[in-house]
């Protein structure tokens, strides 16, 4: 394998997201393109390929997707946000269209990839517990215990996207009411705020919040209380206290924190203000291309 290039692929619901980086952590190159989910899994595969080739993928490939992930077959088997990948042999098809060793293409959720980047050259370095969660078209979660990734029996660990947190609220893609991801994603925030007449707009719905009191920053307030409720299932479970909210959207957690703060304690048992590490993930963008290059580096 070659050891100095390590190329990973962040597929999200709206754009592709890829990079090489160096076994050491030195980001050699960085793309990004849109998905274009409407056209279909064959179209979605084609950008795949044509991001890796730019990359100069030779002997591995490391991809993160939003979904259900069947780490053995190689494929998605659920994903509300790219429905078309759902049963496509997308590990087989890549290795096939790159000539690479399927063994040497490995799929993860998203949100995982984020972690791990996260813990390997972000803000969880050092952490030995940690939950990240990434705020973007839905909502994903990744678990670091013990500095490793954890995913699970079956890989469904940290999908706190689809945990309920509002009984009866509204209609998610996977099919249940109140989810977490309906209430507190980007997509969910850009409707609440349409719905209150403020324009969908999340940097000048952020900025608004951070510049004045008002509609803005009461929003997102309320937002981060839905988002702090939904992590402290996590918490009570697991004794949690370093959070590290990433993904596009998490780049208000500024304004979202100090609603996060209040939905942990008022569900949490036996926490205090002090207790809590709630940080903005510090990789930005580049998380989950990052933790899915270093996928096949950690099964090695």
């Amino acid at each position: 394998m070659n050891a100095g290039r390590l190329v990973g692929i962040d597929l999200g619901g709206t754009a592709i997201k890829a990079g090489a980086i160096s076994a050491t952590g030195e980001r050699l190159d960085r793309l990004e393109v849109q998905a274009e989910v409407s056209r279909g899994a064959e179209a979605l595969l084609e950008n795949l390929i044509e991001c890796a080739r730019q990359l100069g993928v030779t002997e591995s490939l490391g991809l993160g997707v939003p979904g259900l992930v069947d780490r053995e077959a190689g494929l998605v088997t659920q994903s509300p946000n790219l429905a078309p990948l759902a049963g496509f042999p997308l590990r087989d098809r890549l290795a096939k269209g790159l000539g690479l060793d399927p063994a040497r293409v490995r799929i993860e959720n998203d949100a995982n990839v984020a972690a791990l980047g996260e813990h390997w050259l972000g803000g969880a370095q050092g952490e030995n517990l940690a939950f990240v969660i990434t705020l973007g078209t839905g909502v994903g979660g990744g678990l670091i215990i013990d500095d490793k990734l954890f995913v699970g029996e079956r890989g469904l660990a940290a999908e706190i996207g689809h945990t309920i947190v509002e009984p009866g609220g509204p209609l998610c893609g996977c099919g249940n009411h109140g989810c977490l991801e309906t209430l507190a994603s980007a997509t969910a925030t850009a409707r609440r705020a349409s719905e209150l007449g403020l324009g969908g707009d999340l940097k000048q719905l952020s900025a608004e919040a951070r510049q004045r009191p008002g509609a803005a920053r009461d929003l997102l307030l309320e937002v981060g209380r839905d988002l702090g409720r939904g992590l402290a299932q996590v918490a009570v479970l697991l004794d949690l206290r370093c959070f590290l909210v990433g993904g596009g959207f998490g780049a208000a957690c500024d304004v979202l924190k100090p609603g996060i703060e209040e939905g942990l304690l008022e569900r949490c048992y036996g926490r205090t203000r002090e207790d809590l590490r709630i940080r903005p993930a510090s990789l930005g963008p580049d998380a989950g291309w990052i933790g899915a290059a270093r996928l096949v580096r950690e099964s090695d």
